[in-house]
């Protein structure tokens, strides 16, 4: 339910909220005196540059000489200058030695500022008073122990310094100082960016640099001259080892390196690091990268290079004569004893096990007495296999697969040579982990009206001894949602309730089982690509407010797996909800009123049963990388069986006696993160998703639950969640409102002002509309033209957010106000902006974590 709103308002003289531009505005202004603290005849270093010449047009210039403007190269000559794509300015910059203040969207130097805001010599002699203020108490406190002593007292406590920071030396420690020009570190920025030339193949490639100053501010250029790169024309090997042969030159086909290609010393890496895999892969264990060596040789003339790939023999220290080294061919291992040490503690120098189960070739060994599952379950995960030959795959395998178990803290694999042997005994250590917690929160919410959720769980990971993780939630939410009262007859008129009026208490069983089961079990799922798990829920929801109470009972079968590190995919096989609820006879007038199936449908007794497949790649769990992405698409259906046996049975809709849904829904999630630098971050989302409801006696809608909404603190923040829309309606209804189809799309920048607090300014824009027309609803479906086709609905709204980072959790405030608002009018060229961005109309959100 929502609060009241005609936003049919007068103009008002307070129109022109610009929360954004205010945010920006006010950080420009803070940052003007960016060299208060430099001193005479240093220089701020306010920019590096990256400039790139044709080799062919080169004049030696002079390196590190101050106040050289570059005047050599015209601007209109710079714009020309192609930029080969292996020597990008991203992939320069990081060899640059010394980089300028960190800038918030890479031109305020928002840090340096803080840090020049306090005087240091005052801020010196203000720690320089409070020491001495303590040593003179110390001096006391040593007299008056003396005389303590003397009558056979305790002594008392010295006053320690006080190490908390006092505003000056707070604001200079989460501040920057100024970085001054070296032009040392631009000599050895210089050599850098020459040696990562030659490292692309640039074997003909200098550098130099030059410097242009400004005030008491300058400006590095760093002059890139590649040349031409040069390219392989061959590539040979020379192997010590012949019996490595056949494995190397089958596997050829795969190489990296090849004829044509530039010349580049990291594809060498990758290459020596595929051969290294290669071989382990069929038995090598001792062998390493270290052993694969290249020979590079250049025709300067025709810019091409040779390479020999040389391989090495195995080498190792004579136990005889330790300053000798032995050379001998590479062997191949097999594995002979395989022991799993349950209840391993790596701080505890002596494991002595008192219980040993074997189980075919396998030793399961523990120092507790007791095995805390069943050994087939552990096996399952152990890939290592004895008396086969040694594969890096199979080893790589198990850690993916114990990791899986919760089970285990730690994980750990050793392999011991057996004595004058081509045999591993492979140890693997695990550590419990806790079997069973206990975790509880409260969790506060604003999205249109106050409300707050307390939030318990237990969890036991390893309950039936197979792996599983059984969880059990409960919640109790509390919430101040908009009533209908019966001094408000006519539908869709309400009155606002500041009350805790709305309860929601519910349960929720899960057990999540780490393999597949029917009928996932009969489809084999090969455990070097993907971890699958199985997971069973039941959940009980009860809903109570003044108006309704709806009790949803939910059974959930379900199947996922992680395809690598970014993908993941899940089915959800079976998933059936049924609702039943009760209503007051005013609520249900107001029901009525809307002319929507579904929405009615959902406060009385139904039913929805859903098939679900998710696709999620998601790589911002991976390091050193400038773009994150983030993707998330859903297919779902519901009713399909259902209704083909309906057609049979002639049960007009209904599953046993309750009226069923039956519809498809897909969306698509997508959000691109952009890393300006370590403070300041440009975040993009975009959502689209449509259902398309199959029943036509139903009202031709998707169901209240699974239908599309907008508003709220992660949706379009401008207005209060599930009051936006459908399309250009401007009726409020008593109920939420929703749609068959929404697209959305927001843009945030965030920046770090201090340690644990930040500003967000952000732009959310989107709707929602309805699949057919519904004459309760004026304008809200879904149309390609006219004066009220989708892009003419397009509601838009900005703010200005706060952000408070406790580090193990992040509190959010966002203030919204719309600035294009449908429901006033359809035409974007009629929008009378004062109508819509006024300060009455500010929406606050706050909640935990970003919003996307």
């Amino acid at each position: 339910m929502k609060g009241d709103g005609d936003y049919n308002q007068p103009k008002a003289s307070n129109s022109f909220l610009l929360l954004p531009a205010i945010f920006f505005i006010v950080i420009f202004m803070v940052s003007c005196n960016s060299t208060k603290r430099v001193e005479s005849g240093q220089y701020l270093l306010a920019n590096n540059g990256i400039l790139y010449r044709p080799l062919e047009q080169n004049k030696e210039g002079k390196n590190n000489i101050l106040n050289n403007k570059i005047t050599e190269i015209p601007g209109s000559e710079i714009a020309k200058l192609a930029e080969p794509p292996e020597l990008s300015v991203s992939q320069l910059s990081s060899y640059i030695k010394q980089k300028p203040n960190t800038k918030i969207l890479g031109l305020i130097p928002l840090h340096l500022y803080e840090y020049n805001l306090p005087d240091p010599e005052r801020t010196k002699e203000r720690r320089v008073i409070k020491n001495n203020r303590i040593d003179e108490k110390n001096k006391k406190i040593e007299e008056e122990n003396k005389l303590r002593a003397e009558k056979g007292k305790n002594p008392k406590p010295y006053k320690s310094k006080d190490p908390k920071a006092f505003s000056g030396e707070w604001l200079m420690n989460v501040g920057e100082p100024p970085v001054i020009l070296d032009s040392g570190l631009m000599g050895a920025s210089v050599d850098q960016l020459t040696k990562y030339l030659h490292t692309k193949g640039y074997f003909d490639g200098k550098v130099s640099d030059s410097v242009h100053t400004q005030g008491k501010k300058a400006d590095i250029f760093y002059i890139i001259r590649s040349g031409k790169s040069y390219k392989i024309v061959n590539v040979k090997y020379s192997l010590d080892d012949s019996a490595l042969g056949p494995l190397v030159y089958k596997d050829t086909v795969h190489s990296l390196i090849n004829k044509g290609d530039n010349y580049d010393e990291d594809v060498l890496k990758s290459e020596r690091e595929r051969i290294t895999k290669v071989l382990k892969e069929d038995g090598y264990y001792a062998f390493s990268k270290e052993y694969i060596n290249y020979e590079v040789d250049t025709n300067r003339t025709t810019k091409e290079v040779t390479i020999t790939v040389d391989i090495k023999k195995y080498a190792y220290l004579d136990p005889q004569k330790p300053d000798s080294v032995i050379e001998t061919f590479h062997r191949q291992y097999y594995i002979n004893n395989v022991i799993v040490q349950m209840d391993y503690n790596p701080n505890v120098p002596d494991y002595s096990p008192t219980d040993t189960v074997k189980d075919k070739d396998y030793c399961i060994v523990s120092p507790q007495g007791r095995m805390s599952f069943f050994p087939k379950i552990l096996l399952s995960k152990i890939l290592i296999k004895p008396h086969e030959l040694f594969k890096i795959s199979n080893l790589e395998n198990t850690y993916a697969g114990l990791t899986q178990m919760k089970e285990f803290r730690y994980i750990n694999i050793k392999w011991i040579q057996l004595k004058d042997s081509s045999k591993l005994d492979c140890y693997i250590q695990l550590m419990p982990n806790t079997m069973q917690s206990f975790n509880a929160e409260i969790v506060g919410d604003y999205s249109g009206a106050w409300g707050a959720q307390l939030d318990g769980s237990y969890q036991n990971i390893d309950l039936f001894k197979g792996a599983e993780v059984l969880q059990l939630k409960l919640k109790y939410s509390w919430q101040a949602q908009t009533l209908l009262t019966n001094e408000t007859p006519q539908a869709g008129i309400i009155t606002k309730s500041f009350l805790f009026n709305t309860q929601d208490i519910g349960p929720e069983l899960s057990l999540t089982i780490p393999r597949p089961l029917f009928p996932f079990e009969i489809v084999h799922i090969n455990p070097a690509v993907a971890t699958p798990q199985t997971a069973f829920k039941v959940s009980y929801d009860y809903q109570v407010q003044p108006d309704y109470q709806r009790d949803i009972l939910t059974l959930g079968y379900s199947y996922d797996w992680n395809l690598s590190k970014v993908v993941h995919s899940g089915v959800t096989l079976f998933e059936e909800n049924f609702v039943n609820a009760t209503t007051s006879p005013i609520f249900q007038d107001a029901l009525k009123a809307t002319n929507n199936f579904f929405l009615e449908n959902s406060f009385n007794t139904h039913a929805i049963t859903d098939f679900r497949y998710t696709f999620i790649f998601n790589n911002q769990a991976l390091t050193k990388r400038k773009n994150l992405d983030y993707i998330k698409v859903d297919l779902e259906a519901s009713g399909l069986l259902i209704h083909e046996l309906d057609q049979v049975i002639k049960s007009e809709d209904v599953l046993l006696g309750i009226p069923y849904s039956h519809y498809i829904k897909s969306d698509i999630d997508f959000r691109d993160y952009f890393v300006l630098s370590k403070d300041d971050k440009l975040a993009f989302r975009f959502i689209a998703g449509a259902g398309v409801p199959l029943l036509d006696n139903q009202g031709q809608q998707l169901p209240f639950d699974r239908s599309f909404w907008a508003g709220g603190s992660n949706d379009i923040r401008a207005w209060a969640a599930r009051t936006l829309g459908p399309g250009s309606n401007n009726q409020f209804l008593s109920v939420e409102q929703i749609g068959d189809i929404k697209l959305e799309g927001n843009i945030e920048y965030r920046v770090n002002l201090i340690k644990f607090f930040g500003l967000a300014g952000f732009i959310d824009a989107g709707n929602v509309w309805l699949m057919n027309k519904n004459p309760s609803i004026p304008h809200g479906e879904f149309e390609w033209g006219g004066s009220y086709a989708f892009y003419n609905q397009i509601a838009v709204g900005t703010g200005i957010g706060f952000r408070f980072d406790f580090t193990y959790f992040l509190f959010r405030l966002d203030l919204g106000v719309p600035l294009i608002d449908p429901s006033i009018t359809p035409e974007w060229s009629k929008t009378d902006f004062r109508e819509t961005a006024q300060l009455k109309r500010l929406t606050f959100n706050y909640g935990i974590g970003f919003p996307f």
